[in-house]
């Protein structure tokens, strides 16, 4: 009986007309400061920092409520010193102020290495021990010695390089090789489509130094660089080619090989 006179007191009903009202307020500010905290509705693209230098960067990221961490780098010689190569979100992608943006730039100095000892191991063995060190071979050098491809001397800059020298990643190593007393010929690599690393190392692997590079008028920039395939080469391939251990290989890149594989078989099928 009790609580049955408590709801037909008009006391009672006000509080919770007060308690609704206050509810209903205090939700409405909640939503309101959520929305301006987040910015609701509020984003833009984020702009392309590729290729900038830093001041530039913090220009850019200033003038749109962006903030900016460089969590990474690597060093590419083409590129820049200091110049962003990659970041996260990426171009275009639709962010709200004070968002965060990583950058990756290029490194201003290349890391160094020890240089190891690879004399007198075979070549392929060396190719590895090199690589994993982050050291690139050079050229080839063949000379009169009865272990064929064994490593008799390892050069930088036409200079004999000791094990324990600090060299930057990157260099290229050049190799004297036993030619096995003769002047052995092996077989020429198919090149065709390959990429510039990969048509490298299949010259290397197959016993031959890199002669000219040639890539054509398609190709702009670094990264066109690396997806251009190479479409010529000399020696050619065909069935049994040969030629000399140590001998160059020319290749020839573009970025346009589907239209030049069409323009040589529309070649082939005039009628001389």
């Amino acid at each position: 009986m009790g609580l049955l006179k408590l709801f037909t007191k008009k006391e009672f009903w006000k509080i919770i007309g007060y308690g609704l009202i206050l509810y209903f307020v205090a939700f409405l500010l909640v939503l309101l400061g959520l929305r301006w905290y987040t910015n609701h509705n509020k984003s833009f693209p984020v702009p392309d920092f590729k290729g900038l230098k830093p001041n530039r960067v913090e220009d850019i990221a200033k003038s749109r409520n962006l903030l900016i961490e460089i969590i990474d780098s690597t060093y590419i010689p083409y590129l820049q010193k200091g110049s962003v190569i990659d970041q996260y979100p990426r171009p275009g992608i639709n962010v709200k102020k004070n968002r965060t943006i990583f950058l990756t730039i290029n490194a201003f100095n290349q890391a160094k290495v020890e240089m190891p000892n690879v004399v007198g191991v075979s070549f392929r063995q060396a190719k590895t021990t090199l690589e994993r060190r982050g050291l690139k071979i050079g050229r080839l050098i063949y000379e009169p010695d009865y272990a064929e491809n064994n490593v008799l001397e390892q050069m930088h800059n036409g200079k004999v390089i000791t094990k324990g020298t600090m060299i930057e990643k990157g260099q290229h190593i050049d190799l004297a090789l036993g030619n096995g007393l003769s002047r052995s010929t092996i077989a020429v690599p198919n090149l065709d489509n390959m990429s510039y690393r990969q048509a490298i190392d299949q010259i290397n692997d197959a016993y031959f130094n890199v002669g000219a590079v040639t890539f054509d008028t398609s190709v702009h920039n670094y990264i066109d660089t690396l997806n251009a395939v190479v479409w010529k080469q000399n020696p050619a391939y065909y069935e049994k080619s040969r030629s000399t251990m140590g001998g160059k290989i020319n290749i020839w890149l573009t970025i346009n090989a589907a239209e030049i594989s069409l323009i040589d078989s529309v070649k082939n099928d005039i009628p001389n």
